[in-house]
């Protein structure tokens, strides 16, 4: 597998005892391991020091290796409304920060206008209708009485179109929400006067002409802003990523996000990876987009999250840490501890390395106890005294296989290297 200074190896640990010798989720750039071979060295860029030999207990892991970056939650739908007619704003039924349901009304302008119009239009084309028929009745198929009778239709049709507009202008008097999120910005107030397509007044004066011609003056928005909503069931994500971290990815990875907002992990996959670059100071990083699956509380459009992609993910896997094996002449061995506590060098067969565990193929069964060196870097193991380690985590999230918090975990994920 290609180095990547930037990649970094999980290994999930739940229900283990408080003196368990635990692998860390490494972050940034490189590996954590809480145990060393032995004197001062170097593992995944921190330095270890050793403080004894620990003993583990051989169990099936689940194994992970992710790229990390960071980016904000943006909602997939998004809605911006205003009101289609002009009058005055006579009721507020909703504020910034409400969640609403599609078709619940936010707010509503006075219909009097709007009513006086339709009326006008009413009768204007009740008008034109009557001069029609009697153009028609007194026509004499000369060629004036034809012209008079066309032009009396086309205005008959002129004032039905505007029936119809007076008409669609009174059902603009409610503004109603036309799909359900959090409503994130709402500027109108009781005694705004409104114009079409206008959010709440700030004073600036204006005219609008309504439908049968009624023309009104008064105060109106020089604004475009109006009411947004924010969809609150599908989130998206977009971060930047290093040419290497790219190359290791794919759309459909599994995503693990974390924020400091919301409890625990929640979940996601990789829905698209930008075929060119963006470059800047002459570092070059490709957009990836992320999307949330699955229900989960307490997002909000702005938040900041760290996501976690998985490149490589292999659960109920036969593992130990890496510096509890020696090789020599091509035969690799590991020191296990009996119930009695005596030692034995025993020859195990090795699959591939994830990091800082390796997969055991043969030669050991889970429950066996292994003599591991162990060391520290800042905190490591437990102040209890208890020198037994148990890392068997049967590949199960808690409770019985499901996912730590809500969300859901998509699966598809790529196979261990090798096979």
């Amino acid at each position: 597998m290609p180095k990547n200074p930037s990649r970094w190896t999980r290994v999930r640990t739940w229900g283990i005892p408080a003196g368990a010798v635990l692998a860390g989720a490494g972050l940034g750039a490189g590996a954590m391991t809480l145990w060393g071979g032995g004197g001062d060295q170097e593992q995944g860029g921190l330095a270890m020091e050793d403080v004894g030999t620990q003993t583990v207990t051989v169990g099936l892991q689940t194994l992970e290796e992710s790229v990390s970056a960071s980016g904000t939650l943006a909602a997939v739908a998004t809605d911006s409304l205003a009101f289609e007619a002009s009058g005055e704003v006579t009721a507020v039924y909703v504020e910034a920060g409400d969640v609403v349901a599609e078709g619940d009304v936010i707010a509503k302008i006075d219909t009097l206008q709007l009513t006086a119009a339709l009326r006008s239009a009413q009768a204007e084309l009740a008008q034109a209708k009557a001069t029609l028929a009697n153009l028609e009745d007194a026509g004499d198929d000369s060629d004036a009485s034809a012209a008079q009778i066309s032009a009396a239709e086309a205005q008959v049709a002129v004032l039905k179109k505007s029936v119809k507009s007076a008409r669609s202008a009174m059902g603009d008097a409610e503004l109603v929400a036309d799909m359900a999120g959090l409503v994130t910005a709402q500027p109108y107030e009781v005694g705004d006067v409104v114009s079409a397509g206008s959010s709440g007044s700030s004073g600036s004066s204006g005219s609008s002409t309504q439908a049968g011609g009624m023309t009104t003056t008064a105060a109106t928005t020089s604004t475009d802003s109006g009411v947004t909503i924010v969809g609150q069931d599908e989130w998206t994500v977009s971060v930047s990523l290093s040419e290497d971290e790219v190359a290791q990815i794919a759309e459909g990875n599994q995503v693990t996000f974390t924020a400091d907002d919301v409890d625990g992990e929640f979940f996601g996959v990789v829905t698209d990876i930008a075929n060119l670059p963006t470059t800047t100071g002459g570092s070059a990083t490709y957009a990836v987009d992320l999307q949330v699956t699955g229900d989960v509380e307490g997002l909000y459009e702005g938040t900041s999250v760290t996501a976690d992609i998985v490149y490589l993910r292999q659960v109920d896997v036969l593992a130990i840490p890496t510096n509890a094996v020696t090789t020599a002449d091509g035969v690799s061995t590991v020191t296990v501890v009996d119930d009695a506590g005596a030692e034995e060098q025993r020859a195990v067969t090795l699959g591939d390395t994830i990091g800082s565990y390796t997969e055991v193929l043969d030669g050991l069964e889970e429950g066996e106890l292994l003599a591991v060196a162990a060391a520290a870097s800042g905190s490591s193991g437990s102040d209890s005294g208890d020198d037994s380690g148990d890392l068997r985590m049967n590949g199960e999230f808690p409770g019985g296989g499901e996912m730590p918090t809500g969300g859901q975990m998509p699966g598809g994920m790529g196979a261990m290297p090798g096979q």
